[in-house]
């Protein structure tokens, strides 16, 4: 119960502070108006374009204008930031996919489909040659020795 009327109490003046920043916004913008008419009726009593009013105030003017777009830039950065904050989904992880290594079996091969003339001898000990293993690998181990074992 205690922590309902805090919050009713905070709810409260909160409302009050909203009500008097809108009232202010209110009064600002009441008077932003009068004095933009009072400015437009001076101009036109003295015959002055407001291009030209502008252009002899064009220092202020700039700052004023450095100063609102400091201050939007700086209202969309924090929004950038926020967003870098969340935490990003977790990849999954890189497992590699268990390679069918085939073992071929020392001997001679031959009549392969990409080299019908080459001979090639394997030994007990040593590496393997690329393409028969790469052939015994696309067609399978018990096909590979059927077709291209010599002896």
């Amino acid at each position: 119960m205690p922590n309902i009327q805090k919050q009713i109490e905070s709810l409260k003046a909160e409302i009050t502070r909203l009500e008097k920043e809108q009232q202010k916004a209110e009064q600002q913008e009441k008077a932003l108006k009068e004095v933009s008419t009072k400015i437009s009726s001076l101009l036109k009593e003295s015959g002055v374009s407001f291009e030209s009013y502008i252009t002899h105030h064009i220092k202020r003017v700039s700052r004023v204008v450095e100063k609102l777009e400091a201050e939007n830039s700086a209202k969309s950065a924090p929004k950038a930031g926020k967003t870098s904050k969340t935490r990003r989904a977790k990849k999954p992880s890189r497992t590699s996919k268990p390679t069918i290594t085939v073992k071929i079996p020392a001997g001679r091969y031959g009549k392969l489909p990409n080299q019908p003339e080459a001979i090639f001898e394997v030994k007990e000990k040593g590496p393997r040659p690329k393409i028969l293993k790469a052939y015994a690998e696309e067609v399978g181990l018990e096909t590979f020795l059927d077709q291209c074992r010599m002896n």
